[in-house]
């Protein structure tokens, strides 16, 4: 995945006042949230993979260590 920097407002050639630095700051709070919640379903796949990794692999672990410990013991 590539990101490009963007330039979202282009930088003002007269002195920022009050009204343009909110809209500026509600503009990029804005972008930066969107893109924050973009990424929550990725997230929550990426967990959901983790924990079927893991729900199937412990117990396999366990498993197999209780056959080496079986096998150590006689």
């Amino acid at each position: 995945m590539s990101r490009t920097k963007t330039q979202i407002v282009p930088a003002p050639e007269q002195p920022m006042t009050s009204a343009a630095f909110a809209q500026h700051t509600r503009t990029v709070v804005a972008h930066h949230g969107e893109r924050i919640l973009a990424e929550i379903p990725t997230t929550l796949r990426r967990l959901g993979m983790l924990f079927l990794v893991l729900s199937i692999s412990i117990p396999v672990f366990f498993v197999g260590l209780l056959v080496v410990l079986w096998h150590l013991a006689r």
